[in-house]
């Protein structure tokens, strides 16, 4: 978006994966995968790191000028100490509209053989295609970005996932407990509200084999309804939506993608740090276990003023801080900063 709209020019380059770590902990294997190099002018330096878990990568630490980091702790990481690191802020999964070229490129470089590459990038383009008749599961901008809507009904959506702990390996036991944490908070939480708001709620766990055997008493009414197209369907007509804590403590996508609709949000408390004003009841409302969650979303229900001021308040933060340029924009002049 930044490429196109003149402000700077845009060149990209394709690498392998680098090799994981043979020590590195279970949960962050895959960490590299979720990374990306940024150069400016040729001088600087940054890496951004979109993990959901805390740790970072010491030797990128230090080979970089500037570091971005999704789940940024301050705590574990205190400026004082790691000046270069920076926090990356709310991210969700987002495209551009139209054909990304782009993105294109990425698909016919990956580390696939070619009648893969060539069904991916066709998939691609159908899916490119079908946006334009406003189908198809491409999250491209347009659809994911709403301006506020302060006199709507108020209503209540929580659609979410449960993973298997029995998918954890025997020598990571805290995420195997951690796992099974997050499911009893997901599930509790839509217990509490089915009982509170009845059909003024509407939400559920997603089909899964694991899903269907532990959680049935809790499961989406179809499995169709948790389709990407079908769950933003919902989030455009419910004012009022629930973030929980995602793996290994992560701000959650689908918080993120509260904020770009300017929903009302009830979260659970959020472990790590992002860049702006972001606070508790200015964009969200806080909750520790399903009753306190049903407490909130009461709150929203009745306080009318609250839930059009959070709205705007989302929306401004969306602009400054998430909509695509923005996000770009804060990342660029970081890592060009001296």
């Amino acid at each position: 978006m930044l490429h196109r709209a003149g402000e700077i020019r845009l060149t990209q380059a394709i690498e392998a994966t680098p090799p994981t770590p043979a020590d590195a902990p279970w949960h962050i294997r895959n960490k590299a995968e979720s990374s990306v190099q940024l150069f400016v002018d040729g001088a600087r330096s940054a890496y951004v790191d979109i993990h959901d878990s805390w740790e970072i990568y010491p030797e990128e630490y230090e080979r970089f000028d500037v570091y971005f980091k999704r789940s940024y702790d301050p705590v574990r990481f205190p400026p004082s100490l790691y000046p270069k690191l920076r926090p990356l802020g709310l991210i969700k999964d987002v495209r551009l509209d139209g054909i990304d070229l782009w993105e294109a490129r990425r698909i016919i470089a990956q580390e696939l053989p070619a009648t893969q590459r060539a069904a991916d990038l066709l998939r691609f383009i159908t899916h490119c295609a079908a946006t334009w008749v406003n189908r198809g599961p491409r999250p491209n901008l347009t659809l994911m970005q709403s301006a506020p809507e302060p006199a709507a009904e108020p209503r209540v959506l929580f659609m979410a996932g449960v993973w298997d702990p029995g998918e954890v390996p025997e020598s990571a036991p805290e995420k195997r407990l951690e796992f099974a944490a997050i499911n009893a908070m997901r599930a509790d939480c839509v217990r509490g509200l089915r009982r509170a708001f009845g059909e003024r709620f509407f939400g559920g766990i997603q089909h899964t084999d694991f899903a269907r055997r532990e959680f049935p008493d809790v499961l989406l009414q179809d499995a169709r309804l948790s389709s990407k197209r079908a769950y933003i369907g919902r989030v455009r007509h419910y004012p009022i939506c629930i973030a929980t804590t995602g793996l290994h403590g992560s701000n959650g996508w689908k918080l993120s993608e509260y904020v770009g609709f300017s929903r009302a949000i009830v979260s659970e408390h959020l472990q790590y740090a992002v860049p702006g004003d972001f606070a508790p009841l200015t964009h969200y409302l806080e909750f520790g276990d399903a009753a306190s969650c049903v407490a909130q979303v009461g709150r929203l229900f009745e306080d009318s003023a609250l839930r059009a001021a959070q709205m705007q308040a989302n929306w401004e933060y969306y602009n400054r801080w998430m909509r695509p340029d923005a996000l770009a924009r804060y990342v660029v002049e970081g890592a060009g900063a001296r």
